[in-house]
């Protein structure tokens, strides 16, 4: 009875670390209400598990703690202003994090795994209901209120339909977000795809149709990478003979599937063009754009950072303070917003702790960040500890 409760409690405490990190209808942002129910439930989860914040054993979430109040106490001293609720909302998103990922240890990977199968089954059925030319039926309805794009959307928490529907989003906030979430499962078991193919077939034939009705970019890129580094690490060394007509054969669908796909090289190739001939200092929500516009901010403070607020953020751009944006490059905007420094700091800690295919792993990220502002969410923000808690603390649990 008590193992069913905590397998039950695991998979109730990821899916709320997921719903948060990028479900429109639990996700903070900027209203009170998203910033009280994060705090009210980091309040419950601290209580519960206020054991947790034993000195010795929380000692990496201190320390996680006091380097990005440190960063904001710089940034207060060197740019005259600091958001407090945008400095609390973010340690609040750092705490969400360690506490779930410490309670589910080294269980976190596979409930990963599992809970991302759950989406993207749902998510089939949602895309093909779009697909037919329905709306699916709402709890929370949003209304467009970007600028640069359309981010209305309708949302029944498994499924989050973005706009008309025509690409899968997922419970996510838009179809790239999806693709790279879907692609964390992959990074997560880097060395080990083989295996997981071979057990978990059908798990894993519906995650990669969901990630393929994303249409993303970054999605298709990074799991084309993720295949290229799966193929050396797993099948070169018992099957070397057989590794360069296999990597033949996938670059050749890499290759035809960038040609004739107008989301991969047309885009690409727009983005490109578009980019290198907007004037200095304009903004766009894409990522080279949004590259080419953070590299002013990043050199102003490369440090320390530009801080969350717009009223620091986009300091040099007033008439961007007051928009909806929807930043387009993560990496960038991460250390045009917290620093070099916070860069560094986050990319230790996983090289550190992840002891094998780490690089591979950080530069999996990093790629992914290109195309979304996953480091605004708990669950990216939080990935150092999954692999300093993994291996302490924490039991194995058969997870269904």
């Amino acid at each position: 009875m008590k193992t069913k409760l905590k397998i039950l409690t695991i998979y109730l405490y990821i899916f709320l670390l997921v719903a948060f990190s990028g479900n429109p209808f639990f996700s903070p942002t900027d209203d009170e209400f998203s910033r009280f129910t994060l705090a009210t439930l980091v309040l419950i989860l601290s209580l519960r598990h206020f054991t947790y914040f034993d000195i010795k054993k929380g000692l990496p979430f201190y320390l996680f703690l006091l380097f990005f109040i440190a960063i904001f106490i710089f940034q207060k001293l060197f740019l005259g202003f600091v958001s407090i609720f945008g400095a609390i909302g973010f340690l609040l998103k750092l705490t969400l994090g360690y506490i779930v990922i410490r309670y589910i240890g080294v269980n976190f990977k596979l409930a990963y795994f599992n809970l991302i199968f759950i989406i993207s089954f749902v998510s089939l059925f949602g895309y093909a209901w779009n697909y037919f030319g329905n709306d699916i039926p709402a709890i929370y309805i949003k209304e467009n209120t970007a600028l640069y794009s359309d981010n209305s959307g309708r949302n029944i928490l498994l499924f989050h339909q973005l706009s008309d529907g025509l690409r899968n989003s997922g419970m996510f906030w838009e179809p790239g977000a999806f693709a790279c979430y879907i692609n964390l499962v992959f990074l997560f078991y880097i060395g080990k795809i083989r295996s997981l193919v071979e057990n978990n077939k059908f798990k894993v034939i519906i995650i990669l149709l969901a990630l393929l009705t994303t249409y993303s970019t970054t999605g298709y890129i990074v799991l084309f990478l993720i295949g290229l580094v799966t193929i050396f690490i797993e099948y070169s060394n018992k099957n070397g003979i057989l590794v360069i007509p296999i990597l033949l054969m996938f670059g050749t669908i890499a290759f035809i599937t960038y040609e004739k796909s107008d989301f991969l090289k047309e885009k690409m190739n727009d983005q490109f063009e578009v980019a290198l001939n907007r004037d200095k200092g304009e903004f766009a929500p894409d990522r080279i754009s949004a590259f080419l516009f953070d590299i002013h901010y990043i050199k102003k403070h490369p440090l320390i950072g530009n801080g969350l607020h717009s009223e620091t953020r986009y300091a040099d751009h007033p008439w961007l303070k007051e928009e909806t944006l929807g930043h387009g490059n993560g990496f960038s905007n991460f250390v045009a917003s917290m620093g070099i420094l916070s860069l560094l700091f986050y990319t230790v800690l996983i090289l550190k702790n992840k002891r094998i295919h780490s690089w591979i792993f950080v530069l999996g990220i990093f790629t992914l960040l290109q195309g979304e502002p996953l480091m605004n969410f708990p669950l990216y923000l939080s990935l150092p500890f999954i692999f300093i808690y993994e291996k302490n603390y924490s039991r194995t649990i058969n997870l269904p």
